[in-house]
């Protein structure tokens, strides 16, 4: 049997916590079973300890349930954060992203901690850690299973990130290395640390920056990632309360009232605008509306340079990018208004849709370790 857990979130009252379990027969395609259990905000704050205990609660449930006790287990563990990756089974988180703030966890190695946890728990001794991957690189693993092709993977969710496929002889970190590829997690959702996007930041962004957990960091992924949608429609919408033709409705004036659920929905129907605000004036809605379609549209076009600047880097060779996360699947407008964007740039990129692709992918990995 072989288990691996993924996290995620698509706004509304916290994270979410997947464990999969998936079977693996030659020449079939892979089953899987899963649940899904919601990691309420407050769980971003408190220790590493109890974290990883809550994890690890989380999995000797799912066994529990799918009765797999009495089965050797590989488990492939599903990080989404920044890791520096030493084997396939190790890697030491070099930041915590999307809000967490968990003490102790920074510069130790998660995938012990995982294992150390499970073991506290009692969790049965069957279980053996075989291999930690980030989201994205489990997303391009299950794509590669029905696209030979695939060579990139693409995260836009909670958070954002992106991997490729590059030649081993690019890559002058890797020392004594057999293989001719490996993945390259990318870590994308950090572009603009040293100032490349200063020169199209808006004000918003600059405010919104400001008061996150971690400013200065991960401003590609607050221009793009479902986390931040809500709150930067809300900062655009409260500049233009001038304009508002009815009345203003005051708990805009509330930070994180708004999340990228929101945002789609408003885009779907003005009917869920009046739902969520009260009394607004049509022409209020519309103009909710508009500033929902500006900062989606936005996200979806910075979002497909990103995956055209995988295909330039390798050398404009065709080749498909699996795709996973809640602001892709869900939201109204965004795959297409992507679509859109890489027709215009020319990409000869192909979207494949991942959906829970990082899960599979991280069972795959840990199958074949």
């Amino acid at each position: 049997a072989v288990v691996s857990t993924q996290s995620g979130h698509y706004g509304r009252g916290g994270s979410t916590f997947r464990v999969v379990s998936v079977s693996l027969r030659s020449g079939e395609a892979p089953i899987t079973k899963s649940t899904t259990l919601m990691m309420e905000n407050d769980m971003k704050t408190v220790s590493g300890e109890i974290l990883f205990d809550h994890l690890a609660n989380c999995i000797g449930n799912f066994i529990t349930s799918e009765k797999l006790e009495n089965k050797d287990i590989a488990l492939g563990f599903t990080f989404s954060f920044p890791i520096s990756q030493h084997s396939l089974s190790e890697g030491v988180l070099v930041r915590w992203t999307k809000g967490f703030q968990n003490e102790g966890v920074v510069g130790q190695d998660v995938g012990k901690l995982l294992s150390d946890a499970l073991s506290k728990n009692s969790v049965t001794s069957r279980v053996r850690m075989m291999a930690m991957a980030n989201d994205t690189a489990g997303t391009q693993v299950s794509g590669a299973l029905a696209h030979a092709n695939c060579h990139g993977g693409f995260i836009i969710g909670t958070g954002s990130n992106a991997c490729y496929t590059e030649r081993v002889e690019n890559v002058t970190a890797l020392k004594n290395c057999n293989e001719e590829n490996v993945i390259i997690n990318l870590e994308l959702g950090n572009f603009g640390e040293l100032g490349h996007l200063d020169d199209i930041l808006t004000k918003h962004d600059r405010h919104l920056d400001e008061q996150s957990s971690n400013p200065g960091k991960q401003l590609y992924e607050k221009m793009i990632s479902g986390l931040y949608m809500g709150e930067m429609v809300r900062l655009a919408v409260v500049d233009r309360r001038d304009k508002f033709t009815g009345v203003f409705p005051d708990q805009l004036l509330t930070p994180d009232l708004l999340d990228g659920a929101d945002v789609s929905d408003f885009i779907s129907d003005g009917n869920n605008v009046k739902a969520k605000l009260g009394g607004v004036s049509d022409a209020d809605v519309q103009l909710i509306q508009n500033v929902c379609h500006s900062v989606s549209n936005r996200a979806a076009r910075l979002t497909a340079a990103g995956v055209h600047a995988m295909w330039l880097k390798r050398n404009k060779q065709d080749f498909v990018v699996a795709v996973d996360g809640s602001v892709y699947l869900k939201h109204a407008t965004f795959a297409e208004v992507m679509k859109d964007a890489l027709r215009e740039l020319g990409t000869g990129v192909s979207l494949v849709t991942a959906s829970d692709g990082s899960g599979l992918g991280s069972a795959l990995i840990a199958s074949t370790s």
